[in-house]
């Protein structure tokens, strides 16, 4: 009997301990559940909370192969909906970020009230700071990503940004936006970027879409640019931001100030009023030169001094080039004188030729038949008289111009005509005397005769031979 209620002493004592033991694992179990939740809500409350303050995800998580080649920008994963927030959907948040710590207001002490105060009327300050620049921008900027080119307008008169002022080639990539309408909230002279690597006169757009210059490997180092990518500016080469030429990135960074509204928009067919521009390519130079952005004012930028080398060869190249042309002018405008003259001459020659008569032969010809013959040449006449002639009165005896030379029209041409004296006998004479004195002078006129025809004969051949009346 005694036995037997030991026995069931110990049985009622182990089931007691079984429901004690598992009545304190259900209570630690029910507690850890509770402070499982309780760190989940502040962990998540806590991180939504940064990403409302900062605006920022920083991304741990990998990306392919294909874009650590492509790209080593500064743009980090996002969602859609942060890829297309806009101003309106910024204020939206900064009412809820503001609502909710006035609901904190309540559990905290008068002097972090204060502070908050503080910090509320500083990004009322902003606001209007940033509401003032937006109103006063001078420029809009219109990024066509399908083109790959950056066009800045400024106002018109009617205050529309409707007059393009400058053009630049760019890189866009596949989470650039594909439209919509931001305002530039935020500026670094060098900022980091995925990679890690930087980029100079940095400008956000917005979320992580920046504009910069081509990325550099190194932080604040002008010499550590990747060249391979900046050879490669007018296409499609980035993640998402808007890499640009040192100088247009710096264009940007110092005449845009915050707010200044950017637009994103596609067509390939159109890259702008002023086109697209090209970048200089520099793989092709050695080091240093490759390693440095052409178009950087840094003083220490090697291409200054080899571009300022150039400029002088370039303007000695110039010079012999303006030289040469001009003595090549001069050489062109004395043979073009030279033909000038020989085609006057020519033109002289034909008008003479034009005017041109051959003189005709007229000895032995009566005066009137010399005359006329002269003058249907388009010849004028002088005439002259031979008093001592004896015989051939009135025929042209000689000519002053040779027969078939060529003269000008109108030209003088002189003749000699015979002129004979005719001889009268005396009127008291016997008619034997007249019979021999006729006899006489028969025989006396034929001796005569003779010598007159003898000094005519020479008389003409003196005249053929020079050309001139033997006088």
């Amino acid at each position: 009997m005694g036995e037997n209620n030991s026995n069931k002493k110990e049985k009622l004592n182990n089931s007691n301990k079984k429901a004690i033991i598992i009545t304190s694992i259900s209570i630690i179990a029910v507690l850890v559940v509770a402070i499982s939740l309780v760190s989940t809500f502040l962990i998540v409350r806590n991180t939504t909370l940064n990403n409302k303050k900062t605006r920022t995800v920083v991304s741990t998580q990998e990306y392919t192969e294909e874009e650590k080649n492509a790209e080593d920008d500064g743009v980090l994963e996002q969602t859609d909906e942060e890829e297309n927030v806009d101003t309106e959907v910024e204020e939206t948040e900064s009412e809820e970020e503001e609502k909710e710590e006035e609901k904190d207001e309540e559990q905290l002490s008068e002097e972090e009230k204060k502070k908050l105060e503080e910090e509320k009327k500083k990004r009322e300050e902003q606001k209007k700071i940033q509401q003032q620049q937006a109103s006063s921008n001078p420029y809009w900027i219109k990024v066509n990503y399908s083109a790959n080119t950056v066009t800045v307008y400024k106002k018109d008169a009617n205050g529309a940004y409707t007059i393009p002022v400058k053009a630049m080639v760019c890189s866009a990539g596949a989470a650039t936006p594909r439209s919509g309408v931001y305002k530039t909230p935020q500026k670094a002279r060098w900022g980091v970027l995925i990679g890690p690597v930087w980029g100079q006169y940095c400008t956000r757009i917005t979320g992580q879409i920046l504009f910069h210059s081509v990325p550099y490997t190194k932080n604040c180092d002008p010499a550590s640019l990747e060249y391979w990518e900046y050879d490669r500016l007018g296409t499609t080469r980035s993640m998402g931001c808007i890499r640009l030429t040192v100088a247009d990135a710096k264009w940007i960074f110092d005449n845009c100030p915050l707010g200044t509204s950017v637009e994103f928009y596609s067509d390939p067919s159109n890259p702008g009023p002023w086109g697209k521009p090209s970048a200089p390519k520099v793989s092709s130079y050695g080091d240093p030169y490759r390693n440095w952005d052409p178009t950087d004012p840094n003083p220490d930028n090697p291409w200054h001094s080899k571009k300022a080398k150039e400029e002088e060869e370039r303007k000695e190249a110039e010079r012999k080039k303006a030289e040469e042309e001009k003595l090549k002018a001069e050489e062109e405008a004395k043979k073009a004188a030279e033909q000038k003259a020989i085609e006057e001459a020519a033109k002289r020659a034909s008008e003479e030729a034009k005017n041109k008569r051959t003189v005709p032969n007229v000895v032995g010809l009566s005066e009137a038949a010399a005359k006329a013959k002269l003058v249907a040449e388009d010849l004028t006449v002088e005439v002259r008289y031979d008093e001592n002639a004896t015989s051939n009165d009135g025929m042209v005896a000689s000519q002053g111009t040779k027969a078939g030379t060529k003269v000008v029209k109108n030209t003088q041409i002189t003749i000699v005509v015979n002129k004979v004296k005719k001889i009268t006998p005396p009127a008291n004479n016997t008619t034997e005397n007249k019979s021999t004195n006729e006899s006489n002078v028969s025989d006396g006129n034929k001796g005569k005769n003779n010598a007159t025809n003898t000094v005519t004969n020479n008389t003409v051949k003196t005249q053929n031979s020079t050309g001139k009346v033997a006088d």
